[in-house]
């Protein structure tokens, strides 16, 4: 009667197992794993069945806006153990970590004004220098360079004027002013109608022309240009 008992339970241990792993996903557990056996053949055993639940782990992305949806890079999955009335303790499958990616940057969507201004500016410098080193640490001259920054990652790129502390040198910008083609530019130079801007929160850039007079014609110009920030900064 008591081997009959013993062969009924073995059997209960196993169909409970198979539930268990059914319910928690874990199908591609190992077999040798799952070797439950009943430790005492003098008297009935029980065994106590744990979830083990999965932590998460959070990677920071500083190119990504912080407004942007997080993204789970590896998907967490709960681990299975038992343990035996003798506290004996066996792991069916260890947990998995989930991995998520989360943004750091700051959100880089604006609206506001667009103007132009040439080299020959009133305030410019005589060769017309911008405010700005490039990437490389050189100057760089609307006169003798041209009006196009060769990037790294962008390639050529027009020249933005804008207040350098909501956006400092390098910064890349998708300029939108519905006026012609979305174009990229890169943050060089600043002036005092920016920064006084800014500092009131209103968002006012300045395009680059190597003369002022060149800028006639192009509209270029706008009063709802949308700007999109594309990289902060060298």
């Amino acid at each position: 009667m008591e081997i009959y008992l013993l062969k009924l339970i073995g059997n209960w241990l196993s169909v409970l197992t198979v539930s268990l792993i059914s319910l928690f996903g874990l199908s591609n557990y190992k077999e040798d794993a799952a070797d439950i056996k009943n430790i005492s053949y003098t008297k009935t055993a029980s065994v106590v069945n744990e979830v083990i639940p999965f932590k998460t782990k959070y990677v920071y992305n500083s190119s990504k806006s912080e407004t942007a949806e997080k993204v789970v890079l590896v998907k967490g999955e709960n681990g299975l153990s038992y343990t035996y009335e003798n506290g004996v303790e066996k792991v069916l499958r260890q947990p998995v970590t989930q991995v998520v990616e989360v943004g750091t940057a700051r959100t880089g969507e604006y609206n506001g004004r667009l103007t132009t201004y040439g080299g020959d500016c009133p305030g410019c410098s005589k060769v017309a220098n911008v405010a700005c080193r490039t990437k490389d640490g050189k100057k760089f001259s609307l006169f003798n360079d041209g009006i196009y920054y060769d990037d790294d990652e962008y390639g050529p790129v027009r020249i933005l004027s804008a207040d350098l502390g909501g956006f400092p040198c390098g910064t890349m910008i998708l300029v939108d002013n519905g006026n012609v083609d979305p174009f990229y530019a890169v943050v060089l130079d600043t002036g005092a109608t920016m920064r006084n801007s800014y500092k009131k929160g209103y968002i006012w850039m300045d395009l680059a022309f190597k003369y002022q007079g060149d800028s006639k014609g192009t509209h270029m110009g706008s009063k709802n240009t949308h700007f999109s920030v594309q990289r902060w900064g060298w």
